[in-house]
């Protein structure tokens, strides 16, 4: 059964809540007592084992930042250099950005991923204009990946970044520094006429074994109705991009308006998609392997355990390593947020 929750089936809820609230005021003015309007589920419980994220601090120190040009940064992506590039800077790479203008893809090393972390003295290494490639206002929201097949199987870093709202693009590059111009990976056109935004996206290899894809996107894509859902594009070499009609989420009544930043987490066997909402929580959904069918109601994931801030949580990543498992974020309201990190109490 396919589960999005679009506009029209919230309406429904609503509908039904409001015409049992009714019912039970008609019946309480007749003298009919014990009736209650039955309480909506908005979330699930977590599954046994559930992760427990607690906060343990910011990587980004906008004071100390050499580039920071608007006070704040946002959408994480943590690269495992030490595993794909000859001689790294440092064992991980981490990749954020300011959002407005004029953004700018920057990096950070460290030799853990409990930090420290070492920012890059010449950021950004990706701006708002390449040569003769594009001139934007700004560029944000990165996302590396290895892929063992690009540079004539030699293999590369595809690093997928927008610029501006209406375009999701991507480079290759040999040592996550240096970067070539490969050119748009969806754009407004390819969602349809409605769509005002596509931007915010987080690749992975394709879950489905039987997909002629090789790789899979999420992205966020917002309309005239200034509502944004969560869309899927699938593509074979990483290049060339087939957005799918269908949303893969749009918000509910727990998520508040909007959702964004998902992202493809498999736990204990099961495939989720985490993201963010309007709530200022993050969340999980289970999903299936073609990536279109997901969990009727939200799990919540984290929503800042152990930061008595209580700001925002957004844009989610987790990564393992060791035995460890550690969830990357940004925190703080909007267009003021930095990048922060927890980690997983010890599993029974």
């Amino acid at each position: 059964m396919r589960t999005v929750l679009l506009a029209g089936g919230v309406v429904s809820i609503l509908g039904s809540i409001a015409s049992l609230t009714m019912l039970g005021s008609i019946l309480s003015a007749a003298g009919v007592d014990g009736i209650n309007t039955p309480a909506v589920a908005l979330t699930q419980p977590p599954p046994e084992g559930w992760p427990v994220f607690w906060y343990k601090g910011v990587i980004t120190n906008k004071t100390t930042s050499i580039f920071n040009p608007t006070n704040e940064f946002i959408f994480p992506s943590v690269f495992h250099a030490g595993r794909w590039l000859q001689d790294p800077l440092a064992e991980w790479y981490i990749y954020y950005a300011p959002h407005d203008d004029p953004g700018g893809i920057s990096l950070r090393y460290a030799d853990s991923l409990e930090g420290p972390w070492t920012e890059y003295p010449s950021n950004p290494v990706i701006s708002r204009v390449w040569d003769d490639h594009y001139s934007v206002p700004h560029v944000s929201s990165p996302d590396a990946v290895w892929d063992a097949d690009a540079d004539d199987g030699k293999g590369a870093m595809r690093m997928y970044f927008h610029g501006s709202n209406s375009v999701t693009r991507w480079a290759l590059s040999p040592d996550g520094v240096s970067f070539t111009y490969g050119g748009v990976a969806v754009e407004n056109s390819m969602g349809g006429p409605a769509v005002t935004e596509s931007s915010y996206a987080r690749v992975f290899r394709h879950p489905d074994t039987a997909s002629k894809y090789r790789w899979a996107m999420f992205y966020m894509g917002n309309e005239r109705d200034n509502v944004r859902r969560i869309r899927l594009a699938e593509s074979a070499d990483g290049e060339v991009w087939t957005v799918s009609p269908d949303y893969v989420l749009a918000p509910g009544p727990e998520e508040g308006g909007n959702v964004s930043g998902g992202s493809l987490w498999r736990w204990r066997g099961v495939n989720y998609i985490i993201y963010h909402a309007s709530s200022g929580k993050i969340y999980a959904r289970t999903i299936d392997r073609t990536l279109r069918e997901v969990g009727e109601l939200p799990i919540v994931l984290y929503e800042g355990r152990g930061d008595k801030s209580g700001d925002r949580v957004a844009s989610p990543v987790v990564v393992e390593e060791d035995g460890s498992t550690y969830l990357f974020y940004e925190k703080g309201s909007r267009l003021k947020a930095t990048i922060a990190w927890a980690k997983m109490a010890a599993q029974k």
